[in-house]
């Protein structure tokens, strides 16, 4: 992989405010990048660019994130090896969603944003949409979808165009926006896209979160692939600014195998392959196990009488 090329000094991503202050200096080690670095759910690394805190609406941001050619390619390259987690995430996803999902008086289509491998599609289907369709960079993780999910996804980064055929009732991006580096233009190309009454639907990590305070720099959430990290407060305010109104934000609980709580977990390598190794041994290592470690679901709703 070749060193990125980074864009200029941008503004807040969330709120467009300029001042700002420190929050970490960058952290990279290039004999620590490998296939995984840019895929999904993988072993944390805790390296990351330099991040600042916006003072106006607490987002923390890496001012000068690497430019769209090299994230495109970092994505699109990316290993894939989670496909179970991700089976677990799509579930936690929509428990979490169908109530919001029960609101909606149009069931047109459903996207989903950075959908993976597809398993939320079969959610979407399930709940009567119309049609589902998934945009996914990753051709790894588009080879891994089940065989009859698999027509549903569309290979690259989501833009208008790669969706143009399709007006929306719900557009879902889940664990997405930390990784994009415009997630306000992302969010008015949602908000323009889907009918009136649509509903947007996104999950965060919340750096603002007990678990994640108490980790610091060694929470799994400071990440490489992490541009943006978000609170409650900042993704109410990129919402916001993208035009959706009724927005409401929520902690959620994530389901996950024993063994993948365990591969987020600061220890050092060594000791975590010797506690999995113990874990399996004792037929626990596949236990699904509920926590709330701080992630958001914030749903806006573009209002019913909008013109665009």
């Amino acid at each position: 992989m070749s060193d990125p090329k980074k864009i200029n000094e941008r503004v807040c991503p969330a709120c467009g405010a300029r001042e700002s202050v420190h929050f970490a200096d960058e952290r990279l080690d290039n004999t620590r990048v490998t296939d995984y670095t840019y895929a999904s759910r993988k072993q944390p690394e805790f390296m990351c660019h330099r991040l600042v805190r916006c003072t106006s609406c607490n987002l923390i941001y890496a001012p000068a994130p690497p430019d769209l050619s090299f994230l495109t390619s970092a994505y699109a390259e990316a290993a894939y090896d989670s496909a179970e987690e991700a089976r677990c995430a799509a579930e936690s996803y929509a428990n979490a969603l169908a109530p919001y999902v029960s609101e909606l008086t149009s069931r047109t289509a459903a996207i989903d944003i950075g959908a993976g491998n597809g398993y939320l599609l079969s959610w979407f289907l399930r709940w009567g949409f119309g049609k589902a369709i998934g945009v996914e960079p990753s051709k790894a993780a588009i080879d891994a979808a089940p065989e009859e999910i698999r027509p549903l996804l569309r290979e690259g980064m989501f833009s208008a165009e790669i969706v143009a055929d399709v007006r929306p009732s719900l557009v879902c991006s889940f664990m997405t926006l930390e990784h994009v580096s415009e997630p306000g233009q992302l969010m008015r190309t949602v908000y323009e896209l889907l009918e009136p009454g649509g509903l947007v639907a996104v999950v965060v990590h919340n750096w603002r979160g007990l678990l994640n305070r108490a980790l610091g720099m060694r929470s799994p959430i400071i990440d490489i692939e992490h541009l943006q990290l978000f609170s409650p407060e900042s993704v109410s305010t990129l919402l916001r600014e993208a035009g959706f109104d009724h927005i409401r934000v929520q902690t959620i609980t994530n389901t996950y195998p024993l063994r993948y709580w365990l591969r987020l977990t600061p220890m050092h390598d060594k000791l975590k392959n010797r506690v999995e190794n113990v874990l399996k041994r004792f037929g626990a290592a596949e236990v699904r196990i509920p926590l709330n470690v701080g992630n958001l679901l914030a749903v806006g709703q573009k209002a019913i009488g909008s013109s665009k």
